[in-house]
C-alpha cells in the first residue's frame, strides 16, 4: 500500500504532455504481391480463441520510469477484459470492452479515471492481441522482409512483419506518421498463438510513452 502513491505519481506523468519528437514516416513497399500464405502467417501472430495473459508492465516516459504493475488481459473474440494491479494486489483499474460497444469501467483509481485513459489502454491491447481491420496488401520492406499492410477506411495503416527470430513487429501509422510500434521478442508457439516472452510498445508524439511487458503466464482457456 505504501508504494501506491509513487505509482500514481509516475502515471500522472504518463498522462501528462511530453516534448514532441520526430517520427518515422510510412515507408514504401518495394514489392507488392497478393500472397495468401503470407496473409495467413501474419494473422497467425494473433491468438485465436479465449486467452488470459499476465504481464509485468513497466511504464516509461521521457521524464523517467516507474515501478512495475501487473497487467491481466483476457481476450475472447472481440471481447477484452483488462486489469492493472499493484504487486501488493490492489486493483488500480479494471474494464471490459465488447467489440464496438463503449468500454465498461468497473474500477478506476485516480489518475486512471482520467478521460481517454480507458480508450488508450484498450487501443494498446487491441493493437497487440487483435488483427488490424481493413484491407490487406502483402509485400516486402526495404530490407526484403515480408510485410502485411492493413489499411482502414479512415486512412490508418498497420504494418505487420515477421522478424528473423520467428517473432514479429507491428507499426501503426496515421497521416503517414508512425503512431505506435510494438516489438515481440522470444516468441514461442502455444496453441494457436505465437506468444512473445517480452513485448515493447511505444507510442509517439507529445504524450508518447513506452510499455515494457514481460510475460508471467499465458493460458489458452477452454
Amino acid at each position: 500500500m505504501k508504494n501506491v502513491p509513487v505509482i500514481l505519481l509516475v502515471l500522472l506523468f504518463f498522462l501528462s504532455g511530453c516534448a514532441a519528437e520526430k517520427r518515422m514516416q510510412l515507408p514504401g513497399l518495394i514489392r507488392t504481391i497478393d500472397d495468401g500464405q503470407q496473409k495467413i502467417a501474419c494473422a497467425d501472430i494473433f491468438p485465436q480463441g479465449k486467452w488470459q495473459f499476465v504481464h509485468s508492465i513497466e511504464f516509461t516516459m521521457k521524464d523517467g520510469a516507474g515501478p512495475p504493475v501487473i497487467g491481466v488481459t483476457t481476450i475472447d473474440g472481440s471481447t477484452i477484459g483488462c486489469a492493472l494491479v499493484t504487486v501488493e494486489g490492489l486493483t488500480l483499474f479494471e474494464a471490459v470492452y465488447r467489440g464496438k460497444e463503449s468500454v465498461e469501467i468497473r474500477r478506476a483509481i485516480p489518475p486512471f479515471d482520467k478521460p481517454g485513459f480507458a480508450r488508450g489502454l484498450i487501443g494498446d491491447i487491441r493493437a497487440i492481441f487483435q488483427p488490424p481491420s481493413g484491407t490487406v496488401l502483402t509485400g516486402q520492406s526495404a530490407d526484403a522482409a515480408p510485410v502485411c499492410r492493413y489499411k482502414d477506411v479512415r486512412g490508418g495503416v498497420v504494418d505487420v512483419e515477421r522478424t528473423a527470430d520467428d517473432c514479429w513487429q507491428i507499426n501503426g501509422y496515421s497521416a503517414e506518421l508512425l503512431q505506435r510500434s510494438i516489438i515481440g521478442r522470444s516468441c514461442r508457439k502455444k496453441g494457436s498463438g505465437n506468444i512473445p516472452e517480452y513485448l515493447e510498445l511505444k507510442t509517439y508524439g507529445r504524450n508518447g510513452y513506452t510499455l515494457k511487458m514481460t510475460l508471467i503466464r499465458a493460458d489458452n482457456v477452454p
